[in-house]
């Protein structure tokens, strides 16, 4: 199929001298005489690639290329200029430029810098199909279960309450209601960890709309107290050196990624054995460790299994989720410039290490 190409020129003999090149080599053409008319047709037509002039009326290249890419649009653009100061060329990279063609050009340079950036552009969509595919896969053969278990006892629970409705007592409906409440959360939580691993596996960066100002002592109390009281174990958690400083973040994931690594503490260690908890400052960023007394399982254990879904200790431990949370925890802490460190302790216990780079 041939490529579509949108040329953004307001002077017309060049507008329609590339339209004539790009033609006579098998390329779909359309044209607009402003960038504003180039914007509605890059959201119509959905070229390919755009050639944009940089000066033009109405709204030039500049202006052109900054809503493109604020209404999600992320078309190959090249800026066609005369002008070939530094500043005007550090403007347009800025904002997303691909290339930069100076006028005049001959037309097999400008094929050259085409076909270029349609070839990365053709390899970058193989390579986010083929992470798409792989991501499917995974997923629905993890899913199967999680979601089968909880939708089971909702329709169970439901059906239940309709046929003996009038012959339960009001606490045996509360218990009910407390049940599909329980499973609801439980589906919830599921397509919430899916969807934010799956943003997370295509984009890499955490977003910069969740970056904000939060008390670093506060943050992970919080997480920690949670989840030690989920395990009914508020009395096993200790919290040793604790930097109460405020820290900039993406808060919301970051205690993501804290709570799947605290749970993984509680989870694999006994009843009536401490898990550690701190969290300080050093010179460029925030260092986090967690440190349990368990002996059901290994730092090379935990090491293997952060980058992939995948529960650790199925067969001994029998546990809900898809075991996606370390493979998410890692994504986190990577799209915020950090590590992840698993180390054995003697005699027993793994102290689990957060750095984050800030």
């Amino acid at each position: 199929m041939s490529k579509r190409i949108l040329i953004v020129e307001d002077e017309r003999d060049i507008r329609d001298s590339l339209k004539t090149i790009l033609e006579l080599n098998d390329f779909v053409v359309d044209t607009a005489e402003n960038g504003q008319v180039g914007l509605e047709k890059a959201e119509t037509q959905k070229p390919d690639l755009i050639l944009c002039d940089v000066m033009m009326p109405v709204l030039d290249g500049f202006g052109l290329l900054e809503q493109l890419r604020k209404n999600g649009i992320e078309t190959p653009l090249i800026f066609l200029t005369a002008k070939a100061q530094y500043n005007d060329l550090r403007t347009g990279m800025n904002l997303g430029a691909d290339d930069y063609i100076f006028k005049p050009f001959k037309s097999a340079e400008l094929l050259q810098s085409i076909e270029r950036r349609l070839e990365r552009k053709d390899q970058l969509e193989q390579h986010l199909k083929k992470l798409i595919n792989s991501l499917e896969q995974t997923i629905i053969l993890m899913v199967g279960h999680e979601f089968k278990t909880p939708m089971h006892g909702i329709l169970s629970f439901t059906n239940l309450i309709k046929q003996k409705a009038s012959e339960l007592a009001n606490n045996e409906i509360e218990d009910f209601c407390s049940y599909l409440e329980s499973s609801s959360n439980r589906l919830q939580q599921t397509f919430s960890k899916i969807k934010t691993y799956y943003d997370l596996k295509i984009s890499g960066i955490a977003p910069v709309s969740d970056r904000r100002n939060v008390e670093l002592t506060t943050l992970v109390k919080n997480i920690c107290l949670q989840v030690a009281k989920e395990y009914n174990r508020e009395l096993d958690l200790v919290f040793t050196e604790m930097d109460d400083r405020e820290v900039v973040l993406s808060a919301e994931l970051f205690s993501i990624a804290l709570y799947e690594l605290v749970d993984n503490a509680f989870k694999f260690s006994e009843k009536g054995k401490k898990v550690l908890v701190n969290a300080r400052f050093r010179s460029n960023g925030i260092n986090i460790e967690i440190l349990d007394e368990g002996n059901t399982c290994k730092a090379a254990e935990l090491r293997a299994h952060s980058g992939v879904i995948g529960q650790v200790k199925r067969k001994k431990i029998e546990q809900q989720g898809l075991g996606i949370g370390l493979a998410l925890s890692l994504l986190i802490i990577h799209s915020q410039n950090g590590q992840l460190f698993f180390e054995d302790i003697q005699p027993n216990g793994i102290k689990t290490e957060v750095l984050l780079n800030l």
